[in-house]
């Protein structure tokens, strides 16, 4: 079997039309970044105010529903996967983002007691990591700016005192987590309706 020898023009036209199928993928699922962001915004905040009512042994409660969000998050991105075929990038970033929350949920439940008020700072780097390599990925400046705040905000937590770190990722996941995707589905809204014009 002859394989073809294909020329500079041609490789790049080909990755070209994978990052773009990878970031219409990434549009039309901003609304999965929507329900993180609200989900992480309402655990968050819920944490925060357990924790200023001095409800300190069950503050960690509200965290629980991150596991059913996750469940929910496998059965929405299974269902879209059955719809059409992923490209190597939409699975890499796919593949991240499963190894990421998987790691944070093991972070989350499992060291919470050992990271103490290092753990939300570490859940904010990760979470970082995920958002700048999607951003890299499919050539989102909204999405790697977003990244590099998070990124920001995980540091900050050290000069904090740790009470407001649950605070600060309720913030954070509605600046950067929620509001872009909100801005991706949008964009995708429209290069849909343009495209039936």
């Amino acid at each position: 079997m002859e394989t073809e020898k294909l020329s500079p023009e041609k490789s790049l036209e080909i990755i070209t039309q994978a990052i773009n199928q990878a970031r219409n993928k990434f549009e039309e699922n901003g609304f999965i970044f929507m329900f993180w962001g609200v989900l992480i915004f309402i655990t968050s905040i819920s944490q925060f105010i357990l924790l200023k009512n001095e409800y300190y042994e069950i503050s960690w409660y509200p965290y629980l529903l991150m596991p059913i969000g996750a469940i929910y998050s496998t059965f929405y991105y299974s269902k879209k996967a059955r719809k059409g075929k992923q490209n190597l990038i939409s699975k890499i970033v796919s593949a991240l983002w499963i190894v990421l929350s998987i790691n944070m949920m093991i972070l989350g439940f499992l060291f919470a007691s050992y990271l103490k008020e290092n753990l939300i700072p570490i859940i904010l780097i990760l979470l970082s990591v995920g958002t700048i390599v999607s951003g890299i990925s499919i050539k989102s400046k909204l999405l790697l700016y977003c990244g590099f705040f998070i990124s920001f905000s995980a540091f900050l937590c050290f000069y904090l005192d740790w009470i407001y770190h649950s605070l600060l990722l309720g913030i954070v996941s509605i600046f950067a987590v929620l509001i872009p995707g909100v801005l991706l589905m949008v964009q995708y809204k429209k290069k849909r309706k343009c495209l039936k014009i």
